[in-house]
Formats: C-alpha cells, sequence, structure tokens
C-alpha cells in the first residue's frame, strides 16, 4: 500500500477547510440529496462527499457506508486530492497504490473507485465526490463529465455558504457565521473542559476617518484590522466582524490570549508607522476567559466582553 502525500499548501488548506466550518456537523440535506442522485445516476453502492482533514477523512455526505470518518492513511480520497483530474481506479487489487489496503482487503470490499476533487471558493481542495463499489468497472467519457458536474454543483454550495457565513466586505465571518461557528465550538470546550477565550474589539475614533476621509477610506481600515485578526488565527481559533467596526476571536487556548494581543498590537504599530496616513489604526478590546465555567452560551461571553470592553473605551477618555 502507497501512503497518500501531502499537498504542498497543505497548511493554507487545512486553514480555509476549518474556516468554512463543515467537519463534524449533522446530516446536511443539500449535500445528502447530491450523493442519493450519484447514487442512482451511476448505478453504484457507495457515493461519498469526502472532507481531508489533517489526519482523517470525514463524510459530508454519504450514501452505502456505514460511518463518517477513517484514517487519512487508507483514504483513496487523499490521493485523489493531489491531481486536477479525477482518479479512477478499474480494479483496486491491480493498483500497487491500494491492493493490500484494509478496505479493500476487508469489508467493504472496495474494487472500483472514481474520485474528483471539490474545492472551496478560495481556490483551497476540501476534499472529493467519489463514487466506489465491490465489483471493478471502467466510466464511459459521459459518465466522467457527469461525475465533474455534480462535483462543480458540491462546489457551488460550499460556495452559497461562505457567502451566507462571510462579511462580503473584510472576507472573514459575518456575525452569522462567526456565531455558526463559535456556538459548535462554545459547546465542544465546554464537554472536554478546555479553557478558551474571546477577544471583543471596537475600533477607536473610527467616525472621525468616515467622516474626515470619506467610506472608502474607512471601509480599507476595516479590511486591514480584519486582515490583522485573522492572519493571527490558529487552526482552531475564528474571527469575526460582528456588526459595523465591531469585532470578535474566539482563541481555541486562552492562554495564548495575551501573544495574541502583544502581537496584534506590535503589527498595528508597525503598520501605522509606514502607512502614511494622517491617522493611526486603533482599538479597545474585552478579554473574557472561560474559566469561570460561569457563561451558559457563547452570547453571554460576548456580552460579557463587548461590557469589558467599552469599560476600556470610556477609560481611555478619563
Amino acid at each position: 500500500m502507497k501512503l497518500p502525500g501531502i499537498p504542498e499548501n497543505e497548511a493554507a488548506r487545512l486553514k480555509s477547510l476549518y474556516m468554512i466550518d463543515l467537519l463534524d456537523t449533522r446530516a446536511n440535506e443539500r449535500f445528502d440529496r447530491l450523493t442519493r442522485i450519484g447514487q442512482k445516476l451511476f448505478r453504484v453502492p457507495i457515493v461519498v462527499i469526502n472532507l481531508i482533514d489533517r489526519e482523517r477523512q470525514w463524510a459530508l455526505a454519504c450514501e452505502g457506508m456505514s460511518g463518517r470518518e477513517m484514517h487519512r492513511d487508507i483514504s483513496f480520497c487523499a490521493h485523489a486530492i493531489l491531481q486536477d483530474e479525477p482518479l479512477i481506479v478499474n480494479d483496486a487489487r491491480l493498483d500497487d497504490r491500494f491492493h493490500d489496503n484494509p478496505i479493500v482487503a476487508g469489508e467493504p470490499y472496495i474494487r472500483f473507485y472514481a474520485g474528483f476533487p471539490v474545492r472551496l471558493p478560495d481556490g483551497a481542495v476540501a476534499g472529493t465526490l467519489c463514487l466506489a463499489g465491490s465489483e471493478p468497472r471502467d466510466l464511459t467519457e459521459d459518465e466522467v463529465a457527469s461525475l465533474k458536474d455534480i462535483a462543480a454543483i458540491v462546489e457551488d454550495e460550499f460556495e452559497v455558504i461562505n457567502m451566507a457565513m462571510t462579511d462580503s466586505l473584510t472576507e472573514i465571518s459575518n456575525r452569522r457565521g462567526f456565531y455558526r461557528s463559535g456556538d459548535k465550538r462554545f459547546l465542544e470546550y465546554q464537554q472536554s473542559s478546555t479553557d478558551f477565550a474571546i477577544l471583543y474589539f471596537d475600533m477607536d475614533k473610527f467616525k472621525p476617518i468616515n467622516d474626515m476621509w470619506g467610506h472608502a477610506e474607512g471601509d480599507e481600515v476595516l479590511k486591514i484590522f480584519a486582515h490583522q485578526l485573522s492572519q493571527l488565527l490558529g487552526p482552531g481559533d475564528i474571527a469575526g466582524r460582528l456588526g459595523g467596526d465591531e469585532f470578535a476571536v474566539m482563541l481555541s487556548d486562552s492562554e495564548h490570549a495575551q501573544t495574541y494581543l502583544n502581537a496584534l498590537r506590535e503589527n498595528l504599530n508597525v503598520h501605522n508607522k509606514h502607512s502614511g496616513k494622517p491617522y493611526n489604526i486603533n482599538y479597545s478590546y474585552g478579554i473574557i476567559n472561560s474559566r469561570s465555567g460561569r457563561y451558559g452560551s457563547l452570547g453571554d461571553m460576548l456580552k460579557e466582553g463587548d461590557s469589558v470592553m467599552y469599560s476600556e473605551k470610556r477609560r481611555k477618555k478619563i
């Protein structure tokens, strides 16, 4: 068995995959219907939309297989994401990469496989749309074209989800997207007793920038600040624009909060020094730690973060 390689842009690919936040989600009819259609169209027992995580393959939608994940090392799809065209295996027993793979030698006894890479809106490969069966098989040219068409529909659904959850100006999560991802992580962290943190930000003297230099200049400030927030995120962290000039960051490890804030301040100081603008980009923030365990929801934490942030804002004016 040949282990799958790792894409050259693996770190960026995983970050994009985590940002759309489809891993470990409940069944989604918009994707399930595509696997049902594929099963009937191609007359195969197994059709799956797989996402390739760091060490595992996880099924976003699946027809014909029990269980939703397997180790990446034995995944056919982990090989398929390395190429732009479909990976088609007519008989896995005759393929050096797969002949002794556990899912070929044992259940579900894969013989035929066809997988086409599916990409996220930013171009990163999320995983594949794949077909599989326990009998050797070829695909006709028309069937390959149909596989590509359904893969393109999967990508369209990714685009719709991304648009609904992303702030069009700053290209980070909007309020809806932040709560969607944040609520999910909040529950996970509470159940695993993980200490995490919420940082709540509000731009200082943002209105004068809009008033004196115009809204286009103000928009540029918001984009710069959002970029500074997002480039410091770790794999499990999320940032969002909650509205206007208010932002929030959820850090998966509360001990990294001060390190994050120090790096943000340093980066913005460098930007302000070299921007050539007649103003500086400044902000106030509130930091809320989960350790106390007294928050019933993400909303409760954000509400207190907002309160702490405005206390700092008022203190600056004294």
